[in-house]
Order: structure tokens, then C-alpha cells, then sequence
């Protein structure tokens, strides 16, 4: 035990020195490594002078920000200067390893430089003439000094910084008088005029290059899409005539013609040979030949590793077809997604007597064994007072990547785990024990057993369009699999799971999860009674039941956006869930029919009945190449309904733990003001079960990098849950208006080693508000003694970052 107190008495001392160091670091300036004419950048703005005038400002000034190449150093936590800690460990003799890795925290200082502001000014003014059409913009800078001084160690330092603003004048914006089409190519110049119903500029538009090249895009991919697959956006060529008074342009578009030709060649596609076990300086002499629908197909082995009819369903250029670009990345992603092939190769030939025709080889390369393995450990630890928690966990993968000759991927999954509790009186104790076995096959294409797609279709609830993508992209799930966790001397739950769904990505990247067809067998076991025995609503949770979809098990949308250009992105998880209400309705109808009042149990298992929504929205900001911002947000809602007066325990919501709250353990918090009368502060139990209806939460953390792989973080958290109507047993526990001062409240620091493939998570959580007021001293705030008397906090080390 002593050894474990020096461990941490050395942390606490190491942690205090950080701060000590970091706040000396904050209060040290560049001043003294700068020459006398030499100036920090302190920070730069753009400002329009005729501010009114100007329409979408917003836009207009995100497309100018990145053309100001001086940005002023970052901080570090937001006060401590990246430069400084660069120009003080500039010197490269000196090669301890701290001075390499505050040269690396830090940044070159950004001075300011004159003909830089001036490069600058020039750019913007040739962006706005030339690309957004203000003729008459004029651009210029102006450079504010300000003077700074400090009183340090080595006396009075004064230093000056430069405040860099650009003034940019728009004057009017010219617009679109008319568009002209020209060309030699008379077919490709009637295309053309043929297809302006989606033309992305038009007569009396603002003049803007962006718009110029999206629509030669546009135009370039409906030609490639039509045959002329060798069109390309720089047989495009734009001019302009504002000859005249009025403030707009007549645009010519001139369509150049390939030479020597006069005219664009349009392809179709000639014969197809499909290579299905393709490698490198493979003779044709080995190889068996089969034809379908006009393809033909090779073999080496004794019979096709993947039927020919797949493949077939999933090449879309067919012969005497116009050759299309986006019949051509179909056929690639579709055969690539089939997930037994390691390569997709297509070559494009002209034929040799037809120079309008052109023929294709898809060669497939197959992986070398149908049997992957896959093995992991995991591993987590949490400290709360003066209990600590060490969990770890085994798992083993197995997967075929072609199970039924039909690209089928079937995985095998099974996973054992522990968690060890410690404490002073009673060493390490056995606290839960978990195993698991998962069945997943996925088949690559839309698998409609039921007929519930094509019903919606026809009735008007899928559209058409939507649903002919989904046919298309959709992989089919099918799942069953087993669970057995065990909280020693508390409970146990047993469970089993089937499913059959779909599995779709849109053109435009967003995810849809939709499973009509689900089952949940969960068993209960009570061990301890009495920690229970007073709240009979959660004891009521434990009840063993059955959750049903016939029709519509659950649904989930995910959006994740790119990264822009100024760093940010987001994701948005959507997740509904039904159960029971195919059971309930026909229920209903039946005892309608027969004028009973019945309940329809499986002898004297309960059919799971509620509705369920979670929304997960994550939002990052990359500030620099070392520096980030990620916030998360996360809201659910359960109800019961019918004869259900309590929703299953594992499907209510939860708080705390290292994904969650880290200043608390997980389902510590709440629900709402209640306190579990089990937890002492000189005792506090190692397993929790406070859960609810209703869930907020709120996380956010900057993160940074120190050296190397090694990465630091400063979070907030805040979060708790609530029932939805009030318990007598757990006062304090429902929503109401006040649940504003319900909100648990932690913070901390993290410590995260970077391997890129993964991280390993240190994150030490403290506790600032609880979600009830103290008995004693009737605050829920922390004040500081409290807080500095929690050491180091909720100790949580885990994998990966928490969102």
C-alpha cells in the first residue's frame, strides 16, 4: 500500500510543478529575442467599407480569410505563447530532451512584414475582379502598433505588436447579361443547349468564377455520362464583353473541338471479359470461359469463387450501350464493395476496327484465404475516493469473406471480460463478469425476404427515386447472438438478439441502419433484494421480457460532414426504436373483435413495449496542426406504453464513466436531485444503477499536442437523467422545470499517448456540482477545498478518445 501512496503523492507533486511551470510560462514575453524594428502579428480582420452594399458578407469573407497568409501565433490553454517557448529553446545545442519538446510545442513567432500585407492586398483584388465580378474593388491595409509592456525579472520590457486590418471597398458586382454557346461540334453544341434545365449559371446572375467552373463541370460529366468519355473542362473556354454602360457581361462559351477532328467521338461499350480470379502474367491457355448475357466470363479454379450472375448484376456497362463515367465508378465500387476481391482492375480499350467502340477487361483479384482472424484486448481503470475499478476484456474474431459463393461476409464475434474491484479492506474482489458470442451476416445486395421496401414504395411512403438507390447500395444484415453479464451480488441479465435489415450509404455519404424485423429475449436475475427492495419501479425493470418488430424494429440516420476549410465538422447520430407495437395494436384489435380485455403474454413472459430516440450530435474544430476543439451533445427519451409501467432496464439511459461524466462512475448521477441512499462519501458502492427516461449531456474538450505521441486535453462535462413521471420511492427523481439545477457538473485534464491507430486515455475528472444539494451544507457547487480534497480526481483510463 505504501507503494501505491508514493505513486500517487508522486503525481500530485508532478501535477502541482505543471501548473507552477505553466503559469510562470504565461506571464513571459518574446519581447527580448526581437529586434528594435521587428513587430509580433497580435491579430488581423478583414472590414468592408461599404458593409451595407455588400450581399452574403458571410460568405464573401470565409472566401477571403484564406488569402491572409500572416495569422498570429496560437496559445497554448489560451494564454501560454507558442512562440515564446520557441525562441527560448531555439538554441539547437541545447539538446535535452525537454528543449526538444517545448521547441516542438511551440511555433515560429509571425512578425509582420510589410510586402507580405501588401502580396495580400493584391490577391484579394484580383479575387474579386477577376473570379467574383466587382470590377471595381480596391483593396487596402492598415497597420495598428500597439505597445505593450511587463515588468519581469530582467526589469521594464517593452515590445510592440501590429493590429493588421484590410479594408476592402466591393463597389457593384456585375451580373450575366446573356450566355451564348459556340462550337464546331454541332451534336455536342445541340447536347449542350439540350441540357440547361439544372444549369448552375443563368441570365442575370452575379459573376462568379466558382459558378463558371461548377457548371463545366456539370456540362463535362452529362457529355462523359452520354458517351463522350474523352471530354474533358478544358475544351471549355469563357469570355466575356461589358463593352456596354450597363453593369452586366454578355458570356460567350466556346467548345473546342479535338484535334486533328472537327467533332467529339461518341463511344459505346463493345464486348466485356471478366477475369474472376485474375493474377499477374496469367495465360489464357488455363482458363475456362462461360458467357452471360453477352459477358464473358473466366475461370481458373474449378468453378467461380463468386457467382457470375453477381458479378453480372453489378457491371453496368453493357454492350451497345453508350459508354457512361458513372456506369463505369459503379461497376468499381460495387465490385470492390463485394468484399472478396483485394483488387478491381477496369481497362478500356478502342477496339481496332470500330474507333467508336470500346472494350473492356475487369480483372479480379481475389484475396488469398476465405478465413480471416482477429484478436483484441481491452482494458479500462477508474478510481473514485478510495475505490478503484480495473476491467479488461478478450475478444475473437472470425470472418468469411464468401461464405455462399455470393460475396456473403460472415463474422463470427465472441468476447469475454471482467472488472476487478480494490479496495483497502478487502483487496481485489471479482465485481462483474461478461461473455458474449455474435453472429453477423452481411449480403452484398438488397435481400427484400418480407416485401416491406416495395410495399412503401407503392404506397407512397419511400419515393421512388430514393428507393431505386436503395435497392441498388443496400447490403442485407441478418444477426443472432447471446450475452450473458453478471454483476456480482447485484444482478445478472441474460440475453439473446435476432435481426434482418439493411444497411445503406447515399450518394451524398449519409447512413441509414433500418431493421423491420427484431427480437430481444432479456432474462433477469436478482441476487441482491434488498438493494431493491424499496424502489419497486426499478425493480419492475428487471421483469424478464421479449422485445418485437415485425414491421419496424429500428431505425438509424447518421450525417457526417466533410471537413471545410476552416476546420470544421460534424456528425449527427439518429437513432429510433420501437418495440412491441405490432404485438399491442393486434392486441387491441383482437379484444376489440372478441370484446375481451386481455393481455397477450408468452406464458408468463411480457412483450417489451416503449418507444425510444437518441440523438448524438459531435462537432470538431481542427485549430491548428497540434490544437483541436470537440464538443458533443447527447439527448434521449423512453416511454412505455400499453400495460408497460416500467421500460426494460438496459434499454433506459444512463450517465458517467469514461465515455460519459468522468468525474463520476457509470449510472452514478441521478436520476434527477434523488441521492441513492447506498452511496456514502466514505464508502461509495463500485456499481451503480441510477438510470432514467430522459437524458442530457454535454461534453467538450480542448485537445493538444505536448511531444511526440504524447497529447494533453482540458474537458468539461455536464449531463444527468431524469424519469419521466414521479416515483414516491425516488423523490426528486422526474423532470420538471427545475431540471436545470439538476445538471452534474465535472472537469479535469487528460493525458493521451498517440499511437495513431489508437490512444490510450488517461483523464482525471473532478467534480464541480453535484446533481443535489448536500444535506448538510445545502450547496451543490464544490468550492475550492473540496475540490483540491478529491486528489486526483476520478482516475478514468480507457481506449480511444471518449467522442
Amino acid at each position: 500500500m505504501s507503494g501505491m501512496k508514493l505513486l500517487l503523492n508522486i503525481r500530485q507533486c508532478g501535477l502541482l510543478l505543471t501548473l507552477v511551470a505553466l503559469a510562470m510560462l504565461s506571464s513571459c514575453t518574446s519581447s527580448r529575442f526581437l529586434t528594435t524594428n521587428q513587430m509580433l502579428l497580435e491579430k488581423t480582420k478583414i472590414v468592408f467599407k461599404n458593409e451595407k452594399d455588400v450581399k452574403d458578407k458571410s460568405t464573401l469573407l470565409k472566401e477571403l480569410e484564406p488569402f491572409i497568409t500572416l495569422e498570429p501565433n496560437n496559445k497554448i490553454l489560451f494564454f501560454i505563447p507558442r512562440e515564446y517557448l520557441y525562441l527560448a529553446n531555439a538554441d539547437t545545442t541545447q539538446n535535452h530532451w525537454y528543449n526538444k519538446a517545448l521547441r516542438n510545442l511551440g511555433e515560429k513567432p509571425v512578425l509582420y512584414d510589410e510586402e507580405k500585407a501588401k502580396t495580400i492586398v493584391s490577391n484579394m483584388e484580383n479575387y474579386l475582379r477577376y473570379k467574383k465580378g466587382y470590377y471595381d474593388a480596391r483593396v487596402d491595409f492598415l497597420v495598428n502598433e500597439v505597445q505593450h509592456g511587463l515588468t519581469t525579472s530582467r526589469g521594464l520590457e517593452i515590445w510592440d505588436e501590429a493590429q493588421l486590418t484590410f479594408l476592402v471597398a466591393t463597389g457593384d458586382r456585375y451580373r450575366i447579361r446573356e450566355i451564348t454557346y459556340e462550337s464546331l461540334d454541332n451534336a455536342v453544341l445541340q447536347f449542350i443547349e439540350d441540357h440547361q434545365e439544372n444549369a448552375i449559371i443563368k441570365k442575370g446572375d452575379y459573376i462568379d468564377y466558382n459558378k463558371f467552373e461548377l457548371e463545366k463541370s456539370r456540362l463535362t460529366v452529362e457529355l462523359q455520362n452520354s458517351g463522350y468519355i474523352n471530354f474533358s473542362n478544358y475544351y471549355f473556354e469563357i469570355s466575356g464583353d461589358s463593352s456596354q454602360t450597363k453593369k452586366d457581361v454578355n458570356i460567350f462559351i466556346h467548345v473546342r473541338v479535338p484535334l486533328p477532328d472537327s467533332t467529339h467521338t461518341r463511344f459505346r461499350t463493345g464486348e466485356v471479359q471478366v477475369f474472376t480470379d485474375h493474377y499477374n502474367n496469367q495465360p489464357m491457355s488455363v482458363l475456362s470461359v462461360d458467357t452471360l448475357n453477352g459477358v464473358q466470363f473466366y475461370r481458373q479454379s474449378k468453378k467461380f469463387l463468386v457467382k457470375k450472375e453477381l458479378i453480372n448484376d453489378n457491371i453496368f456497362f453493357k454492350e451497345g450501350r453508350l459508354l457512361s463515367r458513372e456506369d463505369r465508378q459503379k461497376t468499381f465500387k460495387k465490385l470492390n464493395g463485394l468484399g472478396t476481391y483485394r483488387f478491381v482492375t477496369i481497362n478500356s480499350f478502342q477496339d481496332k476496327e470500330r474507333d467508336s467502340i470500346m472494350n473492356f477487361n475487369v480483372l479480379l483479384t481475389p484475396y488469398p484465404k476465405k478465413w480471416i482472424w482477429d484478436g483484441g484486448l481491452q482494458g479500462y481503470f477508474s478510481t473514485l475516493g478510495a475505490a478503484r475499478l480495473f476491467g479488461f476484456s478478450v475478444s475473437s474474431q472470425f470472418v468469411n469473406r464468401n461464405l455462399l459463393g455470393g460475396s456473403e461476409r460472415y463474422t463470427l464475434r465472441a468476447e469475454i471480460g471482467t472488472e476487478l474491484g480494490y479496495g483497502k479492506e478487502t483487496g481485489f474482489v471479482k465485481r462483474t463478469t461478461n461473455i458474449s458470442v455474435q453472429n453477423n451476416l452481411t449480403i452484398p445486395t438488397f435481400r427484400d425476404f418480407i416485401g416491406l421496401g416495395h410495399f412503401a414504395n407503392k404506397v407512397g411512403i419511400i419515393k421512388t427515386k430514393f428507393f431505386n438507390s436503395f435497392k441498388e447500395d443496400a447490403n442485407t444484415n441478418i444477426a443472432l447472438g447471446y450475452s450473458d453479464n453478471n454483476i456480482i451480488d447485484l444482478y445478472g441479465i441474460t440475453s439473446f438478439n435476432a435481426s434482418y435489415g439493411f444497411d445503406y450509404v447515399s450518394p451524398k455519404n449519409n447512413r441509414y441502419v433500418y431493421r423491420p424485423l427484431g427480437f430481444n429475449l432479456d432474462l433477469y436475475k436478482i441476487i441482491d433484494e434488498g438493494r431493491f427492495a424499496a424502489l419497486p419501479l426499478v425493480r419492475l425493470s428487471f421483469k424478464d421480457n421479449l422485445g418485437t418488430g415485425f414491421l419496424f424494429r429500428d431505425l438509424t440516420y447518421i450525417y457526417n460532414s466533410q471537413k471545410d476549410k476552416r476546420g470544421n465538422s460534424f456528425l449527427l447520430i439518429n437513432n429510433l426504436e420501437l418495440s412491441g407495437w405490432e404485438v399491442h395494436l393486434a392486441n387491441k384489435i383482437y379484444n376489440f373483435i372478441e370484446r375481451e380485455d386481455k393481455v397477450w403474454t408468452l406464458d408468463k413472459l411480457a412483450f417489451a413495449k416503449y418507444a425510444r430516440y437518441e440523438l448524438d450530435a459531435r462537432y470538431n474544430k481542427e485549430i491548428s496542426a497540434t490544437q483541436s476543439f470537440a464538443a458533443r451533445f447527447n439527448a434521449g427519451i423512453i416511454s412505455g406504453f400499453g400495460e408497460s409501467l416500467s421500460v426494460p432496464f438496459v434499454r433506459q439511459f444512463g450517465v458517467g464513466g469514461p465515455n460519459s461524466l468522468r468525474a463520476w462512475n457509470l449510472k452514478e448521477p441521478g436520476p434527477g436531485a434523488y441521492r441513492d441512499p447506498h452511496d456514502k462519501i466514505e464508502t461509495p458502492l463500485s456499481v451503480y444503477t441510477n438510470q432514467g427516461d430522459i437524458k442530457l449531456e454535454m461534453n467538450a474538450e480542448y485537445r493538444f499536442n505536448i511531444f511526440y505521441f504524447v497529447d494533453g486535453a482540458i474537458f468539461a462535462d455536464a449531463g444527468n437523467v431524469w424519469l419521466l413521471r414521479p416515483d414516491e420511492a425516488r423523490p426528486n427523481a422526474e423532470i420538471s422545470k427545475h431540471f436545470f439545477n439538476q445538471i452534474a457538473i465535472g472537469a479535469g485534464y487528460g493525458i493521451r499517448f498517440n499511437f495513431n491507430f489508437f490512444v490510450i486515455r488517461f483523464d482525471f475528472g473532478y467534480k464541480l456540482r453535484n446533481p443535489y444539494k448536500d444535506e448538510f451544507t445545502g450547496r451543490s457547487w464544490y468550492n475550492f477545498r473540496e475540490i483540491r480534497q478529491q486528489g486526483l480526481g476520478n482516475v478514468q483510463v480507457a481506449v480511444n478518445y471518449p467522442f
